[in-house]
């Protein structure tokens, strides 16, 4: 059950987005908003730089305006959030972003997230240390608007502990699915992944799943999205990083593509 859903405001401009997805979620699941906006201190900001290049009145002035723009957040969007009629709590921490979000996601059912670039440096973001950290799932979403009523899923089953805890995570989701196609993909005959204990397992909860077993060259996260966009998808479940994270950053690989691909909203776990 999804009843506690944790939306990151900070200083993302997919605060928006985040904020409508989780509205129509929380309405949709009966569910409770955690909107945390965290404050990054002075000494946070500065300390790529010498803090003697700065004076007294600079730090005084910057923690001003934190609290201002913090203010300014809390107002925009707790008008849209009482007007939705949802149920919900303001959450504002100052600190560590990464550390501070690995708290609250602990206590909630799932956090709403927003995809990136498919750059270095969007890659080795601190959404991305959180994802890893937290080990708690995800939404990530793209940056337009996107709906939260999910009734064509599509399951990136590599067999893996991820995608496992994935799927058992999404549960309530699927459960309200009205088709979900569990995708295997084999890039050789010696290599097969079994899908039909997990196609089992769905079915046993009321879910109803089809197996879709492919084998050819393609590159495997390519496949994903070409296959997404032929079910017309609207939601795509994955394990979060099946190898490892720098190689993955360096030479490409399933999550980074999916993590940036804009059209597609993922459900992550790791």
């Amino acid at each position: 059950m999804i009843k506690t859903i944790l939306v990151p405001i900070c200083h993302d401009p997919g605060a928006d987005q985040r904020i409508d997805f989780a509205i129509e979620l929380a309405l949709k699941h009966h569910a409770h908003i955690q909107a945390l906006h965290v404050l990054t201190p002075a000494r946070e900001m500065f300390k790529v730089v010498p803090v003697q290049t700065y004076s007294a009145e600079i730090f005084d002035q910057y923690e001003k305006n934190l609290l201002l723009e913090a203010k300014a957040y809390r107002d925009k969007y707790e008008k849209k959030l009482n007007a939705s009629g949802v149920r919900y709590d303001w959450c504002q921490s100052q600190g560590d972003l990464v550390t501070t979000l690995n708290h609250y996601s602990r206590t909630a059912d799932i956090t709403i997230l927003t995809q990136k670039e498919s750059s270095i440096y969007d890659i080795m973001s601190i959404m991305h240390d959180f994802i890893i950290e937290s080990g708690m799932p995800v939404i990530v979403i793209p940056s337009a608007e996107v709906k939260a009523d999910f009734q064509n899923i599509l399951i990136a089953w590599d067999g893996g502990q991820h995608c496992a805890k994935a799927v058992h995570n999404a549960l309530p989701l699927l459960k309200e699915a009205k088709t979900v196609t569990v995708l295997t993909i084999t890039q050789d005959d010696k290599t097969t992944i079994p899908e039909a204990d997990i196609c089992v397992k769905l079915v046993r909860h009321g879910i109803n799943a089809e197996a879709l077993t492919l084998n050819d060259s393609v590159k495997v996260e390519t496949r994903i999205l070409k296959t997404a966009q032929s079910l017309e998808a609207d939601l795509i479940i994955a394990g979060a990083w099946g190898h490892r994270r720098i190689r993955e950053i360096i030479f490409g690989g399933v999550t980074k593509t999916l993590l940036s691909n804009q059209k597609y909203p993922l459900f992550l776990s790791h």
